[in-house]
């Protein structure tokens, strides 16, 4: 049976005339004249039989049958409203945005963004950067990627990678010195730090039983990318995730002067607030992104 239901907008007028009790103020929100919303909610009082507005000069207030009647079709306009933004939020087509810590932006996600790009020519991803904790009700991002343990209250998260930590540096540094043939020959070499990891070196030196090191000496860097460039350029060693610089590993430019990679329990994590994880967009993106991290753990043999 077919609903009979008044006319979208004569309903729309009076739930905004209810929500504003003013004619003036529900036209002025719905881009329309005073009497065209009074001529709107007096074709909804003849359809419906009953007056739904006590009229008084220019004050109105609601009747007792108005004032049943506009909980409902204000529930029914919020519903239709939600129901809008998931569908325009679940949307395949359209951007995506991923808010990502800034040297796993640069030296692993980026690198390898063209393949999703390939598969997924119809969403549009946008990356921002940032070391902060992301409050999702206060930052437009879709999902993010951060450190820890995995554990954020409110979010799905999903392992991407744990982290190792071992020291790099550029093959001409060791020209410079004596060499690197236990972890005491360090105290001949510039270490290199990461604001942001500050007890990497501490952490390291005390797995292989290294107390002769201060631990804490040398040049601070605001990012790891930055330090990780630093030990490119020659000023020192930089302990990292061997995944992030790969690259420069394969290449040459940086070499591993041990051998001991130290596991860390923490890692890097796809997070989203939940229920969020269905949309299409977000789906495509956290299956790909799992994906590239798997292969990619097992294209490194860590030497653990």
């Amino acid at each position: 049976m077919p609903r009979r239901l008044p006319p979208l907008n004569a309903l729309k007028a009076f739930e905004a005339a209810a929500r504003l009790l003013s004619f003036a103020r529900a036209a002025e929100e719905l881009h329309l004249t005073p009497s065209a919303i009074s001529h709107q909610i007096k074709s909804l009082e003849e359809q419906v039989g009953v007056p739904l507005f006590h009229r008084s000069g220019r004050a109105v207030a609601l009747t007792d049958a108005g004032a049943r009647y506009y909980p409902a079709l204000r529930q029914s306009f919020d519903r239709m409203h939600e129901a809008t933004e998931e569908l325009r939020q679940s949307d395949s087509i359209g951007a995506l945005t991923i808010n990502v810590l800034p040297t796993f932006a640069i030296r692993w996600l980026l690198p390898q963004l063209n393949d999703f790009q390939t598969r997924h020519p119809e969403i549009e991803v946008r990356i921002s950067t940032s070391v902060n904790n992301i409050d999702f009700n206060q930052n437009e991002a879709d999902a993010a990627v951060r450190f820890g343990n995995g554990d954020w209250p409110g979010l799905e998260t999903t392992l991407l990678m744990r982290e190792e930590i071992v020291p790099v540096c550029s093959p001409d540094l060791l020209k410079s010195g004596p060499g690197l043939n236990s972890p005491a020959d360090l105290k001949h070499y510039p270490l290199l730090h990461d604001f942001n990891r500050p007890d990497t070196w501490r952490l390291w030196l005390h797995a292989v039983g290294e107390t002769s090191i201060e631990p804490d000496r040398g040049l601070k860097l605001e990012t790891t990318n930055m330090a990780v460039q630093g030990a490119i350029q020659g000023l020192g060693i930089v302990p990292v995730n061997p995944y992030m610089v790969r690259k420069e590993l394969e290449a040459g430019v940086l070499i591993e002067p041990f051998e001991y990679h130290l596991p860390v329990s923490n890692g890097y994590y796809l997070v989203y607030p939940k229920g969020r994880g269905e949309r299409p967009r977000l789906k495509a993106f956290a299956t790909w992104l799992t994906e590239m991290a798997a292969r990619f753990d097992t294209e490194n043999v860590s030497r653990i």
